[in-house]
Parts: structure tokens; sequence; C-alpha cells
């Protein structure tokens, strides 16, 4: 069974782990989740997703003031558990915590090839409005996609 729960700073080791396996080329360093976990909660929510009390995914977004676009910093899910509807409740999680903060759209960042992450964003109501050359790496592209809550 997968629960949610909110992370803590002893996750950090495990999340900075798997940030080297899911995106070994740009992944986030413990310094960076110590500054987005000293966000929480008042312009960053965080979420861990977890089976049999190990963390199998986890996701954040930055809504920096109400009024303006949330900016969904990381969905990540171990290959393991993907398609179980995990990244579907980040989601969830990310849009209803900013959408109580005020925030007038989403913005993500995926990597081009990602098609069953895009798939699942434009399942959302998420449109690519642009392309990132090299965002990922060299010759690793990202689509900017948005969703407005108007």
């Amino acid at each position: 069974m997968i629960t949610y729960r909110q992370p803590i700073a002893l996750d950090i080791p495990v999340l900075a782990s798997y940030e080297k396996q899911l995106f070994p080329y740009s992944p986030w360093n413990t310094a960076q989740f110590k500054e987005e976990f000293a966000g929480i909660p008042t312009t960053r929510f965080m979420s861990v997703a977890e089976s049999d009390n190990t963390i199998v995914g986890y996701c954040g977004v930055f809504v920096p003031a109400p009024g303006v676009e949330a900016d969904i910093l990381t969905v990540a899910v171990l290959p393991e558990y993907r398609r179980q509807g995990i990244a579907k409740e980040f989601m969830r999680q990310i849009e209803q915590w900013s959408m109580e903060r005020g925030a007038s759209a989403m913005m993500l960042e995926v990597e081009q090839s990602n098609e069953s992450a895009i798939e699942l964003y434009k399942g959302l109501g998420y449109v690519k409005i642009s392309v990132r050359m090299d965002y990922y790496g060299p010759g690793k592209d990202a689509f900017v996609m948005r969703k407005d809550f108007a």
C-alpha cells in the first residue's frame, strides 16, 4: 500500500541518492534539498510516497506569492513503482496546495523523451508552451508545460 507524508530532514540523504539515480544529468544535492525544505510550508510544498516504510517517490512545488504561477520543482517515482498512480496523486497534492496559496497557474519542465510523464500532464490539462534546449544536458531538451487555474 502506498502512503503519503511530508518529508523530514532525515529523508534528505535518501532523496539525494534517488536524484543521482533518477536525474543523473542534473541531480539535486543535499544542500539543494535543505534549501527547498527551508521553504516548507510558506512557499514550498513537498511530499513523499512510501511503500513498506521505504520512500518510493517524491514531489515538490514552489509558490512565491499569491497571484503568480506555481513552479513544479520535481515529480519523481522509482521505476519499479511507476504506473501505480503515484505521480498523479503527487500532481493532485501539488495543484491543491498551489491553489490554496493563490497560484494563478502551474508550470513545469519535462524531458521531451519522457512520453509517459507528458501524457500524464496532458491528461491533467497541461499544454506545451515552449521548449528549453539542452535543459537537462546536451541534447536533452525540455518541454515547458502550463496549466491555468482561471
